[in-house]
């Protein structure tokens, strides 16, 4: 979620939880998708969710970029600046955290991706990072798990792909030890929220963010689930 490489990147922080599209329900095992104009066929059983290659960082860059619509209205003219700022602390990262196993040792921060692999061909379907974050309340540190930069391809979106990403987030949070996840969503986005609520995710508190409007503060939610 921190994308520290330039200042301007610190605008994804506010927009980025718009992301999450609508209805991501289960399907079928084999479903179709439109992908530039043709429809393959999507298994899930083909979709692998593993740790981001830095061979794929620019893609998973590009994803995150058109997620949270940086290629849109006033920030197209700044889209380069934003993939190139989320490339760069996405790649340190991942070299920084290269000798270590993300699923057996919790990490300050990971990213994880789904990989579809069709007739020798693998495509990045979606990405999510998921890492450990620190709060102090009286004095006494907190350390818990929590998840961001969810996005999902616009060729793979209603596929049911941000569902394998975060329950594989569960998963590794279950290694590392920890038994309650944490995330943010926009309060204005009914899709993220519907989402989240489905799978068990409650309300702990509601932010309000800056905004270079006055009179809009926008709302984020502050949501947990407690895993079983």
């Amino acid at each position: 979620m921190h994308l520290q490489s330039i200042e301007s990147v610190q605008i994804l922080d506010r927009l980025r939880l718009s992301a999450t599209s609508n209805n991501l329900d289960r399907l079928e095992n084999a479903t179709n998708v439109v992908n530039q104009g043709h429809q393959i066929a999507l298994d899930l059983h083909q979709i692998l969710i593993r740790p981001v290659r830095e061979d794929e960082i620019n893609s998973v860059a590009d994803i995150i970029t058109r997620s949270f619509h940086f290629d849109q209205g006033w920030r197209g003219w700044f889209t380069p600046l934003f993939r190139l700022g989320i490339a760069e602390d996405l790649r340190h990262r991942v070299r920084s955290s290269a000798n270590n196993t993300y699923r057996d040792k919790p990490q300050s921060q990971v990213c994880s991706v789904a990989a579809y692999t069709q007739q020798g061909q693998t495509s990045i379907a979606g990405t999510v990072e998921i890492g450990l974050r620190t709060s102090y309340e009286r004095s006494r540190q907190h350390r818990y798990v929590y998840i961001s930069n969810l996005a999902v391809s616009s060729s793979f979106r209603r596929r049911g792909v941000a569902l394998e990403l975060l329950t594989d987030c569960e998963q590794i949070t279950k290694t590392w030890g920890y038994t309650e996840l944490y995330l943010h969503v926009m309060a204005d986005n009914p899709g993220g929220r519907n989402l989240y609520q489905r799978l068990g995710y409650e309300t702990v508190s509601t932010e309000f963010l800056w905004s270079i409007i006055p009179w809009h503060r926008p709302e984020r939610l502050f949501l947990r689930k407690q895993l079983v």
